[in-house]
Protein backbone atom coordinates (compact mmCIF):
# COMPACT_ATOMS: atom_id res chain seq x y z
CA UNK A 1 0.00 0.00 0.00
CA UNK A 2 1.02 3.60 -0.24
CA UNK A 3 0.48 6.07 2.13
CA UNK A 4 0.17 9.45 1.01
CA UNK A 5 1.10 12.78 3.54
CA UNK A 6 -0.28 16.30 1.30
CA UNK A 7 0.43 19.55 2.43
CA UNK A 8 3.74 19.59 4.66
CA UNK A 9 4.64 23.08 5.43
CA UNK A 10 0.89 24.14 5.48
CA UNK A 11 -1.75 23.92 8.21
CA UNK A 12 -4.02 21.39 6.06
CA UNK A 13 -1.96 18.10 6.10
CA UNK A 14 -3.45 15.14 4.85
CA UNK A 15 -3.04 11.64 4.59
CA UNK A 16 -4.26 8.87 2.47
CA UNK A 17 -3.82 5.19 1.93
CA UNK A 18 -4.20 3.33 -1.23
CA UNK A 19 -3.07 -0.01 -2.52
CA UNK A 20 -0.23 -0.48 -4.68
CA UNK A 21 -0.66 -3.10 -7.49
CA UNK A 22 2.52 -2.92 -8.87
CA UNK A 23 4.16 -4.83 -5.90
CA UNK A 24 3.64 -8.66 -7.35
CA UNK A 25 2.96 -12.14 -5.70
CA UNK A 26 3.28 -11.72 -1.90
CA UNK A 27 3.93 -14.68 0.40
CA UNK A 28 1.09 -16.41 2.53
CA UNK A 29 1.91 -14.34 5.40
CA UNK A 30 1.62 -11.05 3.74
CA UNK A 31 -1.59 -9.55 2.83
CA UNK A 32 -2.55 -9.59 -0.44
CA UNK A 33 -5.31 -7.31 -0.80
CA UNK A 34 -4.29 -5.23 1.70
CA UNK A 35 -6.34 -3.82 4.37
CA UNK A 36 -8.63 -1.48 4.79
CA UNK A 37 -7.56 2.23 6.35
CA UNK A 38 -9.63 5.04 6.99
CA UNK A 39 -7.60 7.94 8.15
CA UNK A 40 -8.04 9.15 11.52
CA UNK A 41 -6.26 12.28 12.14
CA UNK A 42 -2.77 13.96 10.77
CA UNK A 43 0.24 15.88 12.32
CA UNK A 44 3.69 17.70 11.44
CA UNK A 45 5.78 20.22 13.07
CA UNK A 46 9.12 21.74 12.61
CA UNK A 47 11.70 21.70 15.84
CA UNK A 48 15.05 23.91 14.93
CA UNK A 49 16.00 26.33 12.09
CA UNK A 50 16.62 25.87 8.66
CA UNK A 51 20.37 27.10 8.98
CA UNK A 52 20.91 24.54 11.95
CA UNK A 53 19.78 20.95 11.04
CA UNK A 54 16.19 21.68 11.64
CA UNK A 55 13.68 18.75 11.45
CA UNK A 56 10.29 18.57 10.54
CA UNK A 57 7.79 15.88 11.84
CA UNK A 58 5.37 14.06 9.90
CA UNK A 59 2.37 11.30 11.41
CA UNK A 60 -0.74 9.71 10.42
CA UNK A 61 -3.48 7.84 12.21
CA UNK A 62 -5.69 5.47 10.63
CA UNK A 63 -8.43 3.49 11.67
CA UNK A 64 -7.57 -0.39 10.79
CA UNK A 65 -10.53 -2.74 10.03
CA UNK A 66 -9.65 -6.53 9.19
CA UNK A 67 -10.78 -6.55 5.95
CA UNK A 68 -9.27 -5.79 2.26
CA UNK A 69 -7.97 -2.15 1.53
CA UNK A 70 -11.20 -1.78 -0.89
CA UNK A 71 -13.47 -2.70 2.36
CA UNK A 72 -15.23 -5.12 0.20
CA UNK A 73 -13.80 -8.20 2.11
CA UNK A 74 -13.65 -8.90 5.67
CA UNK A 75 -11.03 -11.29 6.20
CA UNK A 76 -12.28 -14.39 8.27
CA UNK A 77 -8.73 -14.82 10.05
CA UNK A 78 -7.93 -12.79 12.95
CA UNK A 79 -5.36 -10.38 12.98
CA UNK A 80 -2.53 -10.56 15.52
CA UNK A 81 0.86 -7.75 15.59
CA UNK A 82 -0.50 -6.53 12.31
CA UNK A 83 2.51 -4.67 10.74
CA UNK A 84 2.73 -2.32 8.66
CA UNK A 85 6.51 -3.19 7.08
CA UNK A 86 8.43 -0.31 4.82
CA UNK A 87 8.98 -1.19 1.56
CA UNK A 88 11.31 -0.70 -1.86
CA UNK A 89 11.05 -1.14 -5.10
CA UNK A 90 12.99 -0.60 -8.13
CA UNK A 91 11.33 2.54 -8.44
CA UNK A 92 11.63 4.08 -5.16
CA UNK A 93 13.90 6.78 -4.69
CA UNK A 94 17.14 6.32 -3.77
CA UNK A 95 16.50 2.75 -2.69
CA UNK A 96 13.97 3.95 0.00
CA UNK A 97 10.65 3.20 0.91
CA UNK A 98 9.97 6.72 -0.43
CA UNK A 99 8.24 6.44 -3.74
CA UNK A 100 7.53 9.92 -4.56
CA UNK A 101 8.48 13.72 -3.02
CA UNK A 102 6.96 16.40 -4.45
CA UNK A 103 7.22 20.26 -3.93
CA UNK A 104 4.75 23.37 -3.29
CA UNK A 105 4.85 23.91 -7.32
CA UNK A 106 4.23 20.33 -8.26
CA UNK A 107 7.82 19.53 -9.32
CA UNK A 108 10.38 16.64 -8.09
CA UNK A 109 12.00 17.32 -4.92
CA UNK A 110 15.53 16.19 -4.48
CA UNK A 111 15.66 12.43 -4.61
CA UNK A 112 18.48 12.39 -1.70
CA UNK A 113 16.02 13.62 0.90
CA UNK A 114 14.33 10.20 1.23
CA UNK A 115 18.14 8.90 2.21
CA UNK A 116 17.74 11.29 4.99
CA UNK A 117 14.29 10.28 6.02
CA UNK A 118 13.82 8.30 9.67
CA UNK A 119 10.77 7.03 10.80
CA UNK A 120 10.03 7.21 14.24
CA UNK A 121 6.74 7.47 16.33
CA UNK A 122 4.34 9.73 16.21
CA UNK A 123 5.19 12.86 17.77
CA UNK A 124 4.12 16.16 19.60
CA UNK A 125 5.81 18.94 20.09
CA UNK A 126 7.03 20.39 23.89
CA UNK A 127 7.04 24.26 23.71
CA UNK A 128 8.33 23.84 27.27
CA UNK A 129 11.02 21.33 25.95
CA UNK A 130 11.33 22.63 22.56
CA UNK A 131 11.65 19.32 21.38
CA UNK A 132 9.54 16.18 19.60
CA UNK A 133 8.30 14.38 22.72
CA UNK A 134 6.90 10.50 21.68
CA UNK A 135 2.87 9.95 21.98
CA UNK A 136 2.78 7.25 24.06
CA UNK A 137 -0.94 6.53 22.42
CA UNK A 138 1.18 6.45 18.78
CA UNK A 139 3.90 4.57 19.28
CA UNK A 140 3.75 2.57 16.85
CA UNK A 141 7.20 2.02 14.75
CA UNK A 142 8.55 -1.12 15.12
CA UNK A 143 12.36 -2.74 14.43
CA UNK A 144 13.15 -5.86 13.73
CA UNK A 145 15.93 -7.53 12.83
CA UNK A 146 17.42 -8.66 8.90
CA UNK A 147 16.65 -12.20 10.10
CA UNK A 148 13.33 -11.48 11.51
CA UNK A 149 12.12 -9.80 8.13
CA UNK A 150 13.35 -12.36 6.22
CA UNK A 151 10.52 -14.46 7.81
CA UNK A 152 7.74 -12.26 6.23
CA UNK A 153 9.75 -11.47 2.94
CA UNK A 154 7.91 -11.39 -0.54
CA UNK A 155 8.30 -13.98 -2.89
CA UNK A 156 11.68 -13.65 -5.21
CA UNK A 157 9.78 -12.88 -8.18
CA UNK A 158 8.50 -9.78 -6.47
CA UNK A 159 10.10 -6.30 -7.26
CA UNK A 160 9.71 -5.69 -3.98
CA UNK A 161 11.44 -5.94 -0.75
CA UNK A 162 10.71 -4.91 2.70
CA UNK A 163 13.15 -3.16 5.25
CA UNK A 164 13.15 -4.27 9.10
CA UNK A 165 11.17 -1.33 10.33
CA UNK A 166 7.41 -0.87 10.04
CA UNK A 167 4.40 0.41 12.17
CA UNK A 168 2.52 -2.20 14.38
CA UNK A 169 -1.65 -1.71 14.56
CA UNK A 170 -2.70 -1.31 18.30
CA UNK A 171 -6.31 -2.43 19.80
CA UNK A 172 -8.73 0.88 19.25
CA UNK A 173 -9.84 -0.01 22.90
CA UNK A 174 -6.20 0.81 24.00
CA UNK A 175 -5.70 -2.81 25.01
CA UNK A 176 -3.16 -5.49 23.47
CA UNK A 177 -2.75 -5.34 19.24
CA UNK A 178 -5.47 -7.78 18.26
CA UNK A 179 -8.14 -7.31 15.30
CA UNK A 180 -11.25 -9.99 15.36
CA UNK A 181 -12.04 -11.75 12.61
CA UNK A 182 -14.72 -11.34 9.74
CA UNK A 183 -15.28 -7.35 11.02
CA UNK A 184 -18.73 -5.65 10.75
CA UNK A 185 -19.12 -2.69 8.17
CA UNK A 186 -17.63 0.27 9.55
CA UNK A 187 -16.03 -1.45 12.81
CA UNK A 188 -12.50 -0.56 12.70
CA UNK A 189 -10.63 -2.47 15.36
CA UNK A 190 -7.75 -1.14 15.21
CA UNK A 191 -5.37 1.93 14.80
CA UNK A 192 -1.80 2.78 13.64
CA UNK A 193 0.39 5.57 13.23
CA UNK A 194 2.70 6.18 10.67
CA UNK A 195 5.85 8.96 11.27
CA UNK A 196 8.57 10.28 9.76
CA UNK A 197 10.96 13.17 10.50
CA UNK A 198 13.05 14.54 7.34
CA UNK A 199 15.32 17.48 7.03
CA UNK A 200 14.35 21.34 6.75
CA UNK A 201 15.97 22.27 3.45
CA UNK A 202 17.69 26.01 3.34
CA UNK A 203 15.26 27.26 1.28
CA UNK A 204 11.37 26.71 2.32
CA UNK A 205 10.76 25.79 -1.43
CA UNK A 206 12.64 23.06 -1.68
CA UNK A 207 10.95 21.10 1.17
CA UNK A 208 8.80 18.17 0.27
CA UNK A 209 5.09 19.52 0.02
CA UNK A 210 4.18 15.50 -0.85
CA UNK A 211 5.69 12.48 0.26
CA UNK A 212 4.28 8.93 -0.62
CA UNK A 213 5.66 5.60 1.41
CA UNK A 214 5.40 2.17 0.11
CA UNK A 215 4.18 -0.12 2.94
CA UNK A 216 3.53 -3.97 2.82
CA UNK A 217 0.96 -4.93 5.62
CA UNK A 218 2.27 -8.72 7.21
CA UNK A 219 1.10 -10.06 10.41
CA UNK A 220 4.18 -11.26 13.25
CA UNK A 221 4.38 -13.29 15.93
CA UNK A 222 6.99 -10.91 18.14
CA UNK A 223 5.44 -9.00 20.86
CA UNK A 224 7.84 -5.89 20.75
CA UNK A 225 8.19 -2.06 21.78
CA UNK A 226 10.56 -0.11 20.43
CA UNK A 227 12.84 2.79 21.64
CA UNK A 228 13.56 5.36 19.07
CA UNK A 229 16.25 7.75 19.28
CA UNK A 230 14.20 10.68 20.03
CA UNK A 231 13.34 8.73 23.59
CA UNK A 232 17.17 8.28 24.35
CA UNK A 233 17.14 12.69 24.61
CA UNK A 234 13.97 13.22 25.27
CA UNK A 235 12.07 11.19 28.05
CA UNK A 236 8.43 11.05 27.17
CA UNK A 237 5.14 10.54 29.64
CA UNK A 238 5.49 7.08 29.45
CA UNK A 239 9.07 4.52 28.76
CA UNK A 240 9.65 1.93 26.78
CA UNK A 241 9.74 -0.09 29.73
CA UNK A 242 5.98 0.53 30.62
CA UNK A 243 4.65 0.16 26.81
CA UNK A 244 6.12 -2.93 26.95
CA UNK A 245 5.21 -3.88 30.63
CA UNK A 246 1.23 -2.40 29.36
CA UNK A 247 1.27 -5.71 26.80
CA UNK A 248 2.32 -7.86 29.08
CA UNK A 249 6.28 -9.30 28.34
CA UNK A 250 6.87 -7.42 25.66
CA UNK A 251 10.58 -7.06 24.38
CA UNK A 252 12.01 -3.66 24.05
CA UNK A 253 14.10 -3.18 20.81
CA UNK A 254 16.87 -0.41 21.19
CA UNK A 255 19.35 1.04 18.94
CA UNK A 256 22.92 2.37 19.21
CA UNK A 257 23.34 5.21 22.14
CA UNK A 258 20.36 3.61 24.19
CA UNK A 259 20.69 3.15 27.86
CA UNK A 260 18.04 0.77 28.73
CA UNK A 261 18.92 -2.35 30.39
CA UNK A 262 15.90 -4.35 30.97
CA UNK A 263 15.93 -8.02 31.31
CA UNK A 264 14.15 -7.91 27.81
CA UNK A 265 15.77 -5.65 25.55
CA UNK A 266 16.83 -6.65 21.94
CA UNK A 267 19.89 -4.62 21.34
CA UNK A 268 19.47 -4.01 17.44
CA UNK A 269 21.67 -1.24 17.20
CA UNK A 270 21.19 -0.32 13.74
CA UNK A 271 18.14 -0.35 11.80
CA UNK A 272 18.57 -0.23 7.69
CA UNK A 273 16.79 2.32 5.95
CA UNK A 274 17.80 2.66 2.45
CA UNK A 275 19.74 -0.41 0.30
CA UNK A 276 19.87 -3.91 0.22
CA UNK A 277 20.15 -5.78 3.26
CA UNK A 278 23.69 -6.89 1.88
CA UNK A 279 24.97 -3.16 1.36
CA UNK A 280 23.04 -0.53 3.50
CA UNK A 281 22.86 3.11 2.21
CA UNK A 282 21.24 5.00 5.20
CA UNK A 283 20.41 3.43 8.87
CA UNK A 284 18.71 4.64 12.14
CA UNK A 285 21.53 4.54 14.84
CA UNK A 286 24.89 2.83 14.27
CA UNK A 287 27.00 -0.61 14.30
CA UNK A 288 27.39 -2.36 17.62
Amino acid sequence: MEITFTGLGTAHVTATAQPARALGPQSTTALEDGIELRSLATAAFDVGSRSSGGQRYLSATFEVRNASASGDTPYASARQNLTFFAASSASNLSGTAVTRLVRFDNTAADASIALSMRPTHGMQYSPLLNAAVVDAQAADFQAFRESEVDAVSLTNSSPAALFPYGFVVRSASGTGRSLPASPALDQFDGRVTFAYRLPLQSVAADDPYQVRILVQAADTTLLRVTESLEEQVTPAAQTPAQRAAALGTAEVATLKGSTYTGTNAVPLCQVRTAGPASAPTASLGGPC
